[in-house]
């Protein structure tokens, strides 16, 4: 594919996603205003999946979920990152209110919706910003609102996971809620985001690249009184759905 059609299809790709988040947003904001209080929330998480369901189709994303249905609860989502479209190709499958970095809800029109669907942005930088996210996680997880955290804080492009913060996992604890340890693989490494900028990184993994697949695992509830054990029992079971992933990928791409 030439440049120019490389960059053509992209732009074609961005205005239908952004004109598609324009009506979602739109729409949501207007059945908010005649939405009774106590449904505002479960309303803006149903419209943000549709909206990430919508960004697979568009985007030609291919999910394969190895997963059954969560038992009935509220839980702490704990995942590894390996692309900024990991949030999107989760919460297309379930729902969860995902942290989120904070320079996301200035990014023009996706910043609108996080904020309109109660992201919780988290400035990274500041040691009063992350005990506030505990305390956010915390009330949260004890009211009855699904957590979805990436503890690594950043993608990590090595073969497990990288390391893990603490502070959810003592939220959770706090709140008596169970984690579930997620993962998330790609076709190759080559998909993983480190050092390519932004648009770049767009224009691989859903232009150029020919295999859009992404395999997502959601394991069982984990609980433990101990936020230390808690983190690093969750942190071998992702590690152990990376390897299955990575074998259900193998026999998906000989397949094809």
């Amino acid at each position: 594919m030439s440049r120019i059609a490389t960059h053509f299809i992209a732009g074609l790709k961005l205005t239908l996603f952004f004109g598609v988040l324009v009506v979602s947003i739109v729409v949501l904001s207007i059945r908010l205003i005649f939405a009774a209080e106590k449904n505002k929330q479960k309303i803006k998480f149903l419209a943000r999946r549709r909206f990430c369901k919508h960004a697979n189709w568009i985007l030609g994303v291919r999910l394969i979920v190895l997963a059954k249905r969560p038992p009935e609860g509220c839980y702490l989502y704990i995942s590894n990152h390996r692309s900024f479209y990991d949030p999107v190709a989760f919460l297309s499958h379930l729902v969860a209110n995902p942290v989120s970095k904070a320079e996301v809800s200035r990014y023009p029109i996706i910043g609108w919706g996080t904020r309109l669907t109660e992201v919780l942005m988290l400035d990274r930088g500041k040691k009063e910003d992350r005990q506030k996210m505990k305390f956010r996680i915390f009330e949260s997880l004890r009211d009855g609102t699904d957590i979805l955290l990436y503890p690594e804080g950043t993608t990590h492009t090595g073969p497990g996971t990288g390391s893990f913060k603490k502070g959810a996992f003592e939220s959770a604890v706090r709140a008596q809620r169970s984690v579930i340890p997620v993962a998330m693989e790609y076709p190759n490494e080559t998909y993983y985001w480190s050092d390519r900028p932004l648009y770049d990184q767009f224009l691989y993994q859903f232009i150029t690249a020919r295999n859009r697949s992404i395999y997502l695992s959601v394991g069982e509830p984990i609980s433990d009184p101990d936020p230390i054990t808690l983190m690093n029992r969750t942190k071998e079971s992702i590690n152990q759905q990376i390897m299955k992933l990575r074998q259900v990928r193998a026999q998906d791409q000989d397949v094809d």
